[in-house]
């Protein structure tokens, strides 16, 4: 496992983010404290889903790796109140920081941009590990995570590029219809220079 250059999880300064205005702005548009094009554009797509919502985003464990020049993330968010007991997190963290290699993060993130919309579908995870066909931590997690309301996502970014993964919050929308696409969650990281 290569080593953690990012290390965000120990010096990242999470930003404070007030999800009703946070709401407000991707619905009308309207709120005080978040404005502008970024949050109309994001809100465009997150009026689509009847289920949708917002959360506070939390990091897990990040890595740059050299030999493709990526930096990967992975994420939680609650899409029960928008937020994940400290506890919680601090065991997840705990779990994935022993456990989760460099390569196994890169297989995951490796089309996952943070300005794009992209989805997780923990119905078909769970279904993996019922069966116990799950290959990944990842799987695993999404799994074990999703009976709390706890849900995983991941993102990747060229290594210059890592500071786009500094995000304090998601939006996030249920995908209820489509073949291949029903019960995912579709979800999109906001940057913390927008907050």
């Amino acid at each position: 496992m290569s080593d953690l250059r990012i290390n965000w999880i120990d010096e990242w300064e999470k930003k404070d983010v007030d999800l009703e205005e946070l709401r407000r702005a991707l619905e009308s548009g309207d709120s005080a404290r978040y404005s502008g094009k970024a949050f109309r554009d994001i809100g465009g797509k997150w009026k689509k889903y009847a289920k949708r919502g917002v959360s506070n985003l939390y990091l897990l464990k990040e890595t740059e790796d050299d030999n493709d020049g990526l930096a990967n993330a992975y994420y939680a968010f609650s899409i029960t109140d928008g937020v994940i007991a400290d506890e919680d997190l601090e065991q997840v963290r705990a779990v994935c920081a022993e456990n989760l290699s460099t390569s196994e993060m890169r297989a995951v993130c490796s089309f996952c941009k943070p300005n794009e919309w992209w989805d997780t579908n923990p119905s078909y995870h769970t279904k993996l590990a019922e069966k116990g066909e799950t290959d990944s931590l990842y799987s695993f997690l999404i799994a074990k995570l999703f009976p709390a309301g706890i849900l995983l996502t991941s993102r990747s970014v060229k290594k210059k590029e890592s500071k786009s993964l500094a995000c304090s919050a998601i939006a996030w929308g249920l995908k209820e219809g489509g073949l291949f696409k029903k019960g995912a969650y579709m979800s999109y990281t906001i940057d913390n220079e927008l907050l």
